[in-house]
C-alpha cells in the first residue's frame, strides 16, 4: 500500500465516496433508531396511562357502589333498629353483586379504637371518622387479614423465585395481600357518622385485572409478528398479578405458566422503588428484553408499595430493524465495488507523473539535490513540477538565510541575559541594604523616644508610690484590730504599690540596658490566671462582660508572674475594647504539646467582638500602632515581647465581625534572649503596666 500509487488515488477517490456513504448510513441508523425508540417509549408511555386509569376507574367504582351502599334507605333502616341480620344479608348480597373480596360494616362505638388498631388503617382513620370517604391501594398483612376474611390467607400467599438480574430472595413467600380498599362513612340525618363501610378487593393473583389491560392497550395488530404484550402489577419488587409468561413464549400456546413470585430487576428496583421516579426504557422482565414502563404506586397514606408495569417484547422490533439495517449496508456496498472498478481503470493516466514526482521528494528527504524537470505531458501535473522545483530552490535559499539569522540571535539572547542577571542581582543586593537600613532607623527613633520617657516617668512615679506605701503602713499601725474588716483591701494596695515600684525599677534599668536582670522561678499559670481576674473585674463590670475560666494547664513553666499577668491583663482588656456590648470573654489553658512532647503551656483569650481586618493583622505587635483614639500602642507589643523573651510564642486569629482569639504558648523550661530589641521590648511592658496601673486608680 505504501508503494502502489494506484490505490493511493483509489483511496483518495473512493474515501469521500466512503465517508459519504458512512455517514448516511451511521445517520440513517441513528435517525432509524432514535425515532423507532422514541415511538416505542411514547407507545409504551401511554400504555401505562391507560393501565394507571383503569386502575383508577375500578377504585372510583367501587367507591361509588359503596356509597350507594351507604345512602341506601335499607341499610340505614337496619342499622337504627340493630336488625344484624338484615345488615349482614345486605353485605352479602353486595358482595356477591360487585365481586369484591371482603366487605364489613364498622359501628360508630368503638370504631375509633379498632380502625387505629389496624396497621393498614391507622394513618387515615382520622379523615374517615370525620366522614371523609377514602378510596386507594392498600396493603394488609396475614394476622390482620385473618380478623377479617380469613379465607383470603392461600389465595393472598405467592411463592418467590429467583430471578435473573434481580435482588436475592430473602424470604420464601410473600404473605401480604394488594388490595383496592374502599372506606365510606355512613352518616343520618344531622350529618353524624354512624357507621364505616369497608371493601377490599384482592390483587394478588388477579389474572382478570392485568388480562383486561393487556387486551385493551395490546389488540391483535398493535404489535409485530412475534410481539408479546404484557402487564404486571408488584408488592414491593414481586409479581403479584401478571401476563408475563415463566418461560419465552406466549401464554396461551404451549401452557406457559404466568411468572408470579419473579421480581423485578436490580436498575428498575432501585429507580423506581428507591428513588420514586418513572422507568421509560429497555429492561429484563424475567427471560427476555422488553420495551418497558414502571411507575410507583402509593397507598391511602401515601407510602410507596409497589409498582405498575406495562411492556412488550422488544426481540420483534430489533429484528426488523437489524433487517433494514443489512439491506441498507449491502446496497451501500454494491455502489462502492462498482465505483471502484471504474476509479481503478482510470488511475493508469496519472500514475507515471506522480511516481516521477515521488521519488525526486523522496530523493530530497534523503539530503540529495534533485530536481524534477520537464515532463513530456504538458498539463497540470508538468506545471506542478514546475512549480516544485522553483519552490524547492527557494526554500533552500530561505533555509540558508534563517539559519544565518538563527546563530546571530542566539548570540544577542546570551548576551542580553546575561546583562539583566547582573542588573538583577545588583537591584537586589540595593533593596536588601535599603530595608535594612531603614529597619535600623525606624528602630533607633524608638528607642530614643523610649529612652527620653524613661527617666521622667520614673522618677515622677516612684516619688507617689514611695508616700502610698508610707502612708498605708502608717494607717495598718493606727487602725490596728479595726483594720481586719479591710484587711485584704489593704493588702490588695500594698501589693500593687510594690508592683508599682517594681516597675519603676525594671524603668530605671531600662535606661541602663547593661544592668539588667531578669528574676524568674517555676510558677502555675493557673494561678496566674485566677489572680489576674482581680485586676481586669471592674474594667468587665462595667462593660458588662463575664470572663470565662477553663484552666486545664497541669504543667508548671519557668517565668516572671507579674510579667505574665501584664500579659494576660492586657490580653483580656483587649478583648473588653473589641467587645460591643454584654456577653462573656473566654480564657483557657492546657498543655502544650508538639510532635507528640510536651513542651509547656498553652494560653487562649478569645471575644466575641468586632474583629480586626486583614491589612491591620500583620502590625498589630508593632510599637506605637493603634486603631483607638486613646491608645498608646505598646499593649500587644510589650505582651509580645515579653513572651518572645521567654522562648515563646504569641499568635492570633480573628474574623472580622466574628471575633478574635490570642494563643499563647510558653515553654517549661524558658529561653531567655538578651538582644536589643529584647530590651526594648521589656521597656514597652513596663511603660504600658504603667499606664494600667494608672487607669486602674482612676476607675477605682
Amino acid at each position: 500500500m505504501r508503494t502502489s500509487i494506484r490505490l493511493k488515488i483509489l483511496g483518495l477517490t473512493l474515501t469521500p465516496v466512503v465517508l459519504i456513504l458512512v455517514t448516511l448510513i451511521g445517520m440513517t441508523t441513528y435517525w432509524a433508531s432514535t425515532y423507532s425508540a422514541d415511538q416505542l417509549y411514547r407507545k409504551v408511555q401511554a400504555d401505562l396511562s391507560v393501565a394507571q386509569g383503569i386502575l383508577n376507574i375500578l377504585e372510583e367504582k367501587d367507591l361509588s357502589t359503596l356509597n350507594q351502599l351507604s345512602q341506601s334507605r335499607r341499610l340505614k333502616e337496619s342499622l337504627k333498629n340493630s336488625d344484624s341480620m338484615r345488615i349482614a344479608q345486605q353485605l352479602y348480597d353486595y358482595k356477591n353483586l360487585h365481586k369484591v373480596d371482603f366487605i364489613r360494616l364498622l359501628p360508630v362505638e368503638g370504631m375509633g379504637d379498632r380502625l387505629l388498631k389496624e396497621n393498614s388503617l391507622a394513618k387515615i382513620a382520622a379523615e374517615v371518622m370525620q366522614g371523609q370517604a377514602q378510596v386507594g391501594l392498600q396493603l394488609i398483612d396475614q394476622d390482620e387479614i385473618a380478623m377479617i376474611e380469613p379465607d383470603l390467607i392461600p389465595t393472598m400467599q405467592i411463592k418467590l423465585q429467583v430471578t435473573p438480574r434481580a435482588l436475592p430472595v430473602r424470604k420464601s413467600h410473600e404473605t401480604r395481600g394488594m388490595f383496592i380498599r374502599a372506606l365510606q362513612p355512613v352518616v343520618n340525618l344531622q350529618g353524624e357518622v354512624i357507621a364505616v363501610l369497608d371493601t377490599g378487593r384482592l390483587l394478588n393473583r388477579n389474572n382478570d385485572f392485568v388480562d383486561q389491560i393487556r387486551d385493551l392497550v395490546y389488540r391483535p395488530g398493535t404489535l409485530p409478528a412475534g410481539g408479546i404484550g404484557t402487564v404486571t402489577l408488584f408488592l414491593d419488587d414481586v409479581r403479584i398479578s401478571t401476563n408475563v409468561p415463566q418461560e419465552p413464549g406466549i401464554l396461551e400456546q404451549g401452557g406457559l405458566t404466568r411468572a408470579l413470585g419473579t421480581k423485578v430487576s436490580y436498575d428498575v428496583h432501585r429507580k423506581v422503588l428507591i428513588k420514586g421516579e418513572g422507568w421509560v426504557d429497555r429492561a429484563f422482565v424475567v427471560n427476555d428484553w422488553y420495551i418497558s414502563a414502571y411507575k410507583p404506586i402509593e397507598d391511602l397514606s401515601g407510602k410507596r408499595i409497589g409498582m405498575l408495569y406495562t411492556g412488550f417484547l422488544e426481540q420483534p422490533y430489533t429484528s426488523i430493524y437489524h433487517q433494514n439495517l443489512i439491506e441498507l449496508i449491502g446496497s451501500i456496498a454494491v455502489v462502492t465495488f462498482i465505483s471502484s472498478i471504474l476509479v481503478l481503470r482510470s488511475a493508469g493516466l496519472v500514475i507515471q507523473p506522480v511516481r516521477r514526482i515521488h521519488s525526486v521528494v523522496k530523493a530530497v528527504k534523503a539530503g540529495q539535490r534533485k530536481r524534477i524537470g520537464m515532463m513530456e505531458n504538458h498539463d497540470e501535473l508538468s506545471e506542478l513540477a514546475e512549480q516544485f522545483d522553483t519552490m524547492l530552490d527557494l526554500l533552500e535559499e530561505r533555509n540558508r538565510q534563517i539559519q544565518q539569522a538563527a546563530e546571530f540571535l542566539e548570540q544577542k539572547v546570551q548576551e542580553r541575559t546575561q546583562s539583566l542577571q547582573d542588573k538583577t542581582r545588583e537591584l537586589e543586593e540595593h533593596i536588601r541594604l535599603l530595608q535594612a537600613t531603614r529597619a535600623q532607623l525606624v528602630t533607633k527613633e524608638k528607642l530614643a523616644a523610649l529612652g527620653e520617657l524613661t527617666a521622667g516617668i520614673a522618677h515622677e512615679i516612684n516619688n507617689p508610690a514611695a508616700v502610698i506605701l508610707g502612708n498605708m503602713d502608717l494607717l495598718q499601725a493606727m487602725l490596728g484590730d479595726d483594720a481586719k474588716p479591710v484587711e485584704e483591701e489593704i493588702e490588695l494596695i500594698i501589693q500593687q504599690v510594690y508592683r508599682i515600684r517594681a516597675l519603676i525599677n525594671n524603668l530605671l534599668q531600662y535606661s541602663r540596658p547593661g544592668e539588667y536582670t531578669q528574676s524568674t522561678a517555676p510558677l502555675d499559670i493557673n494561678q496566674v490566671a485566677q489572680d489576674m481576674q482581680v485586676l481586669v473585674r471592674h474594667t468587665l463590670e462595667k462593660k458588662a462582660l463575664h470572663l470565662e475560666l477553663t484552666l486545664n494547664a497541669k504543667t508548671l513553666i519557668e517565668g516572671n508572674t507579674q510579667q505574665l499577668q501584664q500579659v494576660l491583663v492586657n490580653l483580656v482588656m483587649n478583648a473588653a475594647n473589641a467587645s460591643t456590648g454584654p456577653g462573656h470573654i473566654w480564657l483557657r489553658t492546657s498543655n502544650w504539646y508538639e510532635a507528640g512532647q510536651l513542651r509547656g503551656v498553652l494560653i487562649e483569650v478569645e471575644d466575641k467582638g468586632n474583629g480586626i481586618d486583614a491589612d491591620t493583622l500583620p502590625h498589630i505587635f508593632d510599637p506605637f500602632f493603634t486603631t483607638r483614639d486613646n491608645g498608646t500602642g505598646l499593649g500587644l507589643s510589650v505582651c509580645y515581647g515579653i513572651i518572645r523573651r521567654y522562648g515563646g510564642d504569641i499568635q492570633v486569629v480573628s474574623t472580622l465581625g466574628k471575633g478574635t482569639t490570642f494563643t499563647v504558648y510558653l515553654l517549661s523550661e524558658a529561653k531567655f534572649t538578651n538582644s536589643d530589641q529584647s530590651t526594648t521590648e521589656q521597656l514597652l511592658a513596663s511603660l504600658s503596666e504603667v499606664q494600667r496601673s494608672q487607669q486602674k486608680t482612676n476607675n477605682g
